[in-house]
C-alpha cells in the first residue's frame, strides 16, 4: 500500500493529528492513514469517572471512524518503520503483514507503564491506564465489598477491603478518590459494612503528591484525602507485595495484606525508539524541534508521550492530554504546507492550567497563577475537559451521565463478565 501521509497511534497525538489533516487537506488528493490498535480514541482524562461509575465507559471513548472523515483507519500495529526507505510493517487486526510506503509520518506510540523489579509487582499488581483497567477496578471494589459481606471475620473482611495504589501522580490520585468517592455510596447498600471497614493506602516515593501542581494545591489535596481516611504515605517506596502481603520502606507502617493493588507509578515511552532506529534521550523519549520534526530525517514527526519537545520558556513539555494534542495540530500544519497548504506552525503552547477531580462534588485546579479547591474546581475541571472532547454528541453523552448521577445513587452491578461469553452447556 501507498499512502502520503502515515500517522501512527489513535491517542491523543495520532488522533488529532489525523484529525487536523482532514480539515486542512479535505480538498486535496493526499492519502492519510492511521494504524490504531484500537478503533477509538480514550479520553483519558475521563479514566477515573468511568471507573467509578459516574460515567458509561463507552462515553470515555470516541470512535475515530466518527472522528475522522477522509482519513483512513487500519485497526493493527506498526511492528517496524525504515525511515530512510519510507516503509513501515503493519500487522492488521486479522494478523495480516503488510508494508506501508509513505512520504511524510507522524510517530506517536504512546507510552507503557515504568515498572521496576519489586517481588510480586508483576503477578499482584494492576495497572490504570486502559478503558479495561477502569472497569476491571469498578468490578473489583463491588466484588471485594459482596465478598466482605459475606465474611464473618473482622480482620479477613480488612483484608478483602484494602486498596493500596502506588504512584501519587494524577492518575493515581484521581483513580483512588473517584473510587474511595464510589465505595462510600455503595457501601451503603452492604447493611453489614461500614465505609471505615476499608482502607485505602496512597504511596508516593516523593515528599508531595501530583508533581507540577501548585504546592499548596497539593497539600490541599493531601489533607482532603487524609480527611476521608485515606493514608497517604509520602517518602516511602513499595518493597514487595509477594503473595498480596505490602511492604513498605516506611519502617512504620507493618506489613499487611491487600487484596488489590493499582500500580501508577509513572509511564515511560514506547520502547520502540531502538528498533525504528530513531535516536531517543536517556529517558526513551525521541527529541524533536518546535515544529514537532525528528532533526536529520526530513518528513518525519513525533508527538505525545513518545518525543522530548521542548517548551517555549526552557525545558520539555509535560506528558498530558493538553500538550499532546497541540502537538499533533503543529504536526498537522507543518505536514500540510509541504503539500501548499498553510505556512506552517510551531509550538508555543504553555500549560493553561491543571485539573484533579478528588470525587463528588472535590478538586482542585489552576489557571495560570490562581488556584481553587472544593466543588468549583471540580466544575472547572469537567468544563474544561467537556470543550476538549470531540464531536457534540460525545459532549451530550458525557452532560447526560454526570447529570444522572448527580440526581441518583450509582449502580453498583458487577459486571465482571463483560467480554466474557458463556459457554453453551453440553448437548
Amino acid at each position: 500500500m501507498q499512502v502520503d501521509v502515515l500517522i501512527v497511534g489513535g491517542g491523543f497525538g495520532g488522533a488529532f493529528a489525523a484529525r487536523e489533516l482532514d480539515k486542512l487537506l479535505s480538498r486535496r488528493d493526499i492519502d492519510v492513514l492511521l494504524v490504531s490498535p484500537e478503533n477509538f480514541l480514550l479520553f483519558s482524562p475521563l479514566l477515573p469517572e468511568a471507573a467509578s461509575g459516574t460515567l458509561e465507559p463507552r462515553h470515555a471513548v470516541v470512535p475515530l471512524r466518527e472522528m475522522l472523515t477522509s482519513t483512513s483507519l487500519m485497526i493493527g500495529e506498526v511492528t517496524d518503520i525504515d525511515v530512510g526507505a519510507r516503509t513501515a510493517t503493519v500487522v492488521s487486526v486479522n494478523g495480516d503483514r503488510e508494508t506501508i510506503r509513505f512520504r511524510e509520518a507522524v510517530l506517536s506510540p504512546g507510552a507503557v507503564p515504568s515498572v521496576f523489579a519489586i517481588p510480586g509487582l508483576h503477578d499482584h499488581a494492576v495497572g490504570f491506564k486502559t478503558l479495561a483497567d477502569a472497569i476491571w477496578l469498578r468490578n473489583r471494589v463491588v466484588r471485594q465489598l459482596d465478598a466482605a459481606d459475606a465474611e464473618p471475620d473482622p480482620g479477613r473482611r480488612r483484608e478483602l477491603l484494602t486498596f493500596t495504589f502506588v504512584g501519587g501522580g494524577y492518575a493515581g490520585v484521581e483513580a483512588l478518590a473517584e473510587l474511595e468517592s464510589f465505595a462510600r455510596d455503595a457501601v451503603k447498600a452492604h447493611p453489614r459494612l461500614a465505609i471505615h471497614d476499608c482502607r485505602w493506602v496512597l504511596v508516593e516515593a516523593t515528599n508531595s503528591l501530583l508533581p507540577g501542581l501548585d504546592p499548596r494545591l497539593a497539600r490541599f489535596t493531601e489533607s482532603s484525602l487524609r480527611r476521608r481516611g485515606v493514608e497517604v504515605r509520602l517518602g516511602t517506596r513499595l518493597v514487595s507485595c509477594v503473595d498480596g502481603v505490602v511492604n513498605l520502606s516506611d519502617d512504620g507502617v507493618l506489613p499487611y495484606r491487600s487484596e488489590t493493588i493499582v500500580w501508577t507509578a509513572g509511564q515511560t515511552p514506547s520502547p520502540v525508539a531502538a528498533r525504528w532506529n530513531l535516536e531517543s534521550d536517556d529517558r526513551g523519549f525521541v527529541p524533536v524541534d518546535d515544529r514537532m520534526a525528528i532533526p536529520g530525517i526530513e518528513g518525519i514527526y513525533a508527538v505525545g508521550d513518545f518525543a522530548a519537545v521542548p517548551e517555549p520558556d526552557g525545558g520539555l513539555a509535560p506528558s498530558t492530554a493538553q500538550h499532546a494534542l497541540r502537538q499533533a495540530r503543529v504536526a498537522a500544519k507543518n505536514i500540510a504546507q509541504r503539500y501548499g497548504v498553510g505556512d506552517g506552525a510551531r509550538y508555543r503552547y504553555r500549560t493553561r492550567g491543571l485539573a484533579v477531580t478528588l470525587g463528588k462534588w472535590q478538586g482542585t485546579a489552576q489557571v495560570r497563577r490562581f488556584t481553587f479547591t472544593g466543588p468549583l474546581a471540580w466544575w472547572m475541571g469537567r468544563s474544561y475537559h467537556l470543550l476538549m472532547i470531540p464531536g457534540l454528541g460525545r459532549k451530550l453523552r458525557v452532560v447526560a451521565d454526570w447529570t444522572m448521577a448527580l440526581l441518583f445513587r450509582r449502580d453498583i452491578a458487577q459486571l465482571g463478565q463483560l467480554g466474557t461469553p458463556s459457554r453453551l452447556p453440553e448437548p
